[in-house]
């Protein structure tokens, strides 16, 4: 072959090289030339993505996404699918401006608005305000403000900022407040429960948030039961709540310098009865306080693992036994009452018989005096006193006397003659 033969062959393998890369180039979508560089977007409405080729809009669908695309829900709401079992659940919340924004990386990064992140056996990472939330078997909540907050619905999961990592890790309905600046706080807080309840909430804690409004009738109707001034002591608690007398670590020291209501302590006690985690009187201590940061009987009974059957079932035992305590409240004390003294009555003297009424009514004539037996002979007749009440005595009586006198030489006369 000679040179001139070779230089068109070399100029038409350099054509064919050049064509080759070009198509080539044109055919790879950026970001598609690694496996983690395309993530999947089922969308339930309307959404805005900025990627290489600029800003447009997302239709209901599916739609792929590559590394370093923003997508923000404008109304609906989305999954983004991640690697593994995993997902991040977005949505538009009241209007476009609160809808979640997302940047998608091998770690998503949540810009703006609400996310929910559930993981399965695969661990998932997201970020929001500089920390970075790590998550395995469970769902988690995240917001992203001016803050970020990060609440832990169920599962394992771990927080860091920097180079500070959180303690002991988030534990489940738990949460933390991440400042602007990234700083972590020493120790996570009880997950708050928005009202009216988020979707989320409602999804994850729905046996809690129904439970609740049942506990707190359950408080404060005890409590409207009793005297203002009853203060229950041990053995009141555990003769309402039996089990309480197997529990050794329940003594007065757990009662001493709490000021609440008694209904407050009876429905804390009975979740910490039949709570499982961890030892009674830790239970105990963590009841009240998570009930002294204002969190619902609820939710605490969820975290201290109380089965509603269970919880409510001693509940109305507690109720059963307390027999005295369904009265109207009084001034003296519900288990003490101090009877009133009692006066005695002076006895009457004793009446006088009434006499026999007659058998007709007619006017009763007065008596008659019974026959006097004839007098003796010689002997003077007595003379019925007048009834004159003693007024014509001064003349009565000398006559009387006078008479008596002559009647007496009378008989004389007339027994000697006889």
């Amino acid at each position: 072959m000679n040179s001139a033969a070779r230089i068109r062959l070399l100029a038409a393998l350099n054509v064919a090289v050049l064509v080759f890369a070009v198509v080539a180039g044109a055919t790879v979508v950026p970001g598609e030339s690694e496996a983690s560089a395309v993530a999947s977007l089922a969308l339930a409405g309307t959404a805005e993505v900025d990627d290489v080729r600029g800003t447009h809009r997302l239709v209901a669908g599916d739609h792929d996404l590559a590394i370093g695309d923003r997508v923000r829900i404008l109304t609906g709401d989305a999954v983004l699918a991640l690697v593994g079992d995993g997902s991040l659940e977005l949505r538009a919340e009241s209007g476009p401006a609160d809808g979640s924004q997302v940047e998608v990386g091998p770690v998503p990064t949540l810009l703006g608005g609400e996310a929910l992140l559930v993981a399965g056996e695969t661990e998932q990472v997201v970020e929001a305000g500089g920390a970075r939330l790590s998550l395995v078997d469970g769902a988690a909540h995240l917001s992203r403000s001016t803050s970020a907050t990060f609440a832990v619905y169920e599962g394992r999961a771990s927080l860091s900022s920097g180079e500070r990592t959180l303690d002991g890790g988030l534990p489940a309905l738990r949460q933390v407040v991440v400042s602007d600046a990234g700083r972590l706080p020493l120790n996570p807080s009880l997950l708050r429960v928005s009202e009216p309840p988020d979707p989320w909430d409602r999804r994850f804690l729905g046996e809690a948030i129904g439970l609740d409004p049942v506990l707190e009738q359950r408080s404060i109707g005890f409590t409207t039961l009793l005297q203002d001034d009853f203060v229950p002591d041990v053995f009141f608690y555990q003769s309402v709540l039996p089990g309480l007398v197997l529990e050794p670590a329940f003594d007065q020291s757990l009662l001493d310098g709490q000021d609440r209501p008694v209904g407050e302590t009876l429905v804390g006690a009975a979740i910490a009865l039949v709570g499982e985690r961890g030892a009674f009187a830790d239970r105990w201590r963590e009841v009240f306080a998570l009930r002294e940061e204002g969190a619902g009987w609820g939710l605490i009974a969820l975290d201290q693992g109380a089965p509603r059957a269970a919880l409510l079932g001693v509940l109305d035992e507690a109720v059963a036994r307390s027999p005295l305590l369904f009265g109207p409240p009084s001034s003296s004390p519900v288990f003490r009452p101090v009877q009133p003294p009692v006066r005695t009555r002076p006895q009457p003297a004793p009446l006088a018989p009434l006499p026999s009424l007659p058998s007709r009514r007619t006017p009763e004539a007065p008596p008659r005096p019974s026959p006097s037996p004839p007098p003796a002979p010689g002997s003077p007749v007595p003379a019925s006193p007048p009834n004159d009440d003693g007024v014509l005595d001064p003349v009565v009586d000398p006559l009387t006397e006078l008479l008596d006198g002559v009647l007496d030489g009378l008989g004389g006369v007339t027994d000697g003659l006889l």
